[in-house]
């Protein structure tokens, strides 16, 4: 062999070793990416989730839906979002309920929900004094 054979031999194998390295780094940076915005993804669920266990816990009270829908609208816009959220609040289209829709970075549709007071129990008509009225 060659002194000439023995050079192109070793430039063609530093080649093809170069080559597959920046293969791997990309695969690599890839599932790090991936991995990452599966991260937000479920930061994304924990807050819907966080979101609603705490609307339950609220005190509930009587009265009109609409005060409690701007009262749920300020609980949630006080609740801290991780990195990588975007959080949008907005009365619904009846105006007795609060749409909270998450952004997460890289995800074209949002995640979103619809809190209404009066299922959460937290609005509704006055309790009726008691009596045991006639049936």
């Amino acid at each position: 062999m060659s002194l000439l054979e023995l050079l192109i031999g070793s430039t063609v194998l530093a080649s093809a070793a170069g080559a597959s390295l920046q293969l791997w780094a990309l695969a690599g940076a890839a599932a790090v990416a991936e991995e990452r915005q599966q991260q937000r993804m479920e930061q994304a669920e924990a807050a819907l989730l966080r979101a609603e266990t705490f609307l339950r816990g609220l005190a509930p009270s009587a009265g009109d839906c609409t005060v409690a829908a701007t009262q749920l609208l300020q609980v949630l816009a006080a609740d801290p979002l991780a990195p990588g959220l975007v959080r949008h609040l907005e009365t619904s289209t009846s105006g007795d309920g609060v749409v909270l829709r998450l952004v997460v970075d890289g995800e074209a549709t949002p995640r979103q929900r619809l809190y209404v007071p009066a299922v959460l129990g937290l609005c509704g008509p006055a309790p009726q004094g008691g009596g045991g009225g006639n049936p």
